[in-house]
């Protein structure tokens, strides 16, 4: 989710000016850091994540009182959150988890008497948008588990490849498509079903991006709603083609040096 900071995460958070801040997903706590750095001083970030990769106790060393770890599944920890201002979900790709954690976020605004806090949503576009990802099948109900193997995806094709294509190592839904598989899937049906008027914005880059807001907000916020415009603008669409751009070039420098190295290994 980091690399679209300054294009669509910065200045989401600087329209809404959220007070507190959930992260699901931190990886290697890139968007945790560019997130502490934004929020101001009086903002909380609570960040889930069950295995991080880098070490939170440093993070929270170096700002005392202005973060929370939890090192759990999402919906075990979600329900005993307070409500939220916005939330960044990058966390387990599949069906039955993001659109539990949408219904957790729902149930604790209203819970509060609140609108929905601003969510946004990573890998919403190829490859997991129609297709699940388990990270850990067990913890996935079996009514809601699709078909899975560990085995490759590549473009175009409903079902996984034997040998190849990406995220191999990883337990992938067998077929793409259908009911209640993948991340998009998950925030359609949550949307449909939502119980308030929502804007929803896609950018279709980097394994796609989503930004959802009640209209209650955006009408309380008119900034957010400024700022989802621009991400709808022809401007942001040259940010997001320069961006894709650079990614390729960067992949074609990384490939070229790679065969070098491999021609210079077998000479």
């Amino acid at each position: 989710m980091f690399p679209l900071w300054e294009i669509a995460l910065a200045p989401i958070l600087e329209a809404a000016s959220p007070r507190r801040v959930l992260e699901i997903g931190a990886l290697r706590g890139d968007t945790t850091r560019l997130l502490l750095e934004a929020l101001g001083g009086e903002s909380e970030l609570h960040v889930i994540d069950p295995e991080p990769k880098f070490d939170t106790d440093e993070v929270e060393r170096e700002r005392p009182g202005r973060i929370v770890f939890y090192r759990d599944l999402s919906l075990k920890v979600l329900p005993v959150l307070p409500p939220m201002d916005a939330a960044l979900i990058d966390g387990d790709h599949n069906w039955y988890t993001v659109y539990n954690e949408l219904a957790c976020l729902r149930r604790t605004s209203r819970a509060a008497g609140l609108p929905l806090p601003v969510c946004v949503l990573h890998d919403v576009a190829w490859p997991y948008a129609r297709r699940d990802l388990y990270y850990a099948p067990e913890t996935i109900p079996v009514e809601f588990r699709q078909e899975h193997a560990r085995a490759g995806i590549v473009p175009h094709a409903r079902r996984l490849v034997p040998n190849g294509g990406l995220n191999a190592h990883l337990d992938n839904a067998v077929n793409e498509g259908g009911p209640r598989n993948g991340v998009l899937t998950a925030l359609e049906d949550f949307v449909a079903e939502h119980d308030q008027p929502i804007r929803k914005v896609v950018l279709p880059v980097h394994f796609g991006l989503a930004v959802v807001a009640e209209e209650s907000r955006l009408v309380a916020t008119p900034a957010l709603g400024e700022a989802l415009d621009r991400l709808e603008s022809p401007g942001t669409l040259r940010a997001l083609v320069e961006f894709v751009n650079e990614l390729w070039l960067r992949d074609q420098v990384a490939l070229q040096a790679a065969s070098a190295r491999s021609q210079a290994n077998e000479g």
